[in-house]
């Protein structure tokens, strides 16, 4: 019971800046979940080529956390078991996306230009899922901020 005491104990509330960073996290996750209900290459078809039993169904699980996920982070709700829950997709993510672009087997279209495989490659093509998880990281230690709906939760 203490590890979920923990898990939704609301941090620091005073930090006024905290704010940047949600916007941050919670807009990129928002934008990334419609796109994979808006164009069915990074949706459906993404979750196809990376080898998913159902690819539907995950395109849509994670396409609606993200777009939910997104916008309370946004607002500050739930902020540590979302930033947690989002750490863990980035992780997947940059396995199933980025180890295989590592040693050129990606079923997913390589980068437009060089460099197309290797560690530079990765590198390149990881900046969006490294800052989410940055970002998400911060986020659980540090707490929602000042501005947010888990601060005036915890003033209650």
């Amino acid at each position: 019971m203490d590890i979920l005491k923990y898990f939704f104990r609301i941090e620091d509330t005073e930090n006024r800046y905290s704010i940047f960073i949600r916007v941050l996290a919670g807009g990129v996750f928002l934008w990334e979940g419609m796109i994979k209900f808006l164009y069915a290459n990074q949706g459906i078809g993404r979750f196809t080529k990376l080898g998913f039993s159902q690819p539907d169904l995950v395109a849509n699980l994670i396409g609606g956390l993200e777009i939910l996920g997104g916008l309370m982070l946004i607002a500050g709700i739930l902020t540590r078991p979302l930033s947690f829950i989002f750490m863990i997709q980035m992780l997947v993510a940059m396995y199933m996306t980025k180890v295989p672009l590592f040693f050129g087997t990606s079923p997913l279209p390589p980068p437009q230009a060089p460099p197309i495989v290797g560690i530079w490659a990765v590198l390149h093509e990881i900046r969006s899922e490294y800052s989410q998880l940055l970002s998400c990281l911060f986020l659980f230690f540090a707490g929602p901020g000042k501005f947010s709906v888990d601060s005036i939760r915890k003033n209650r």
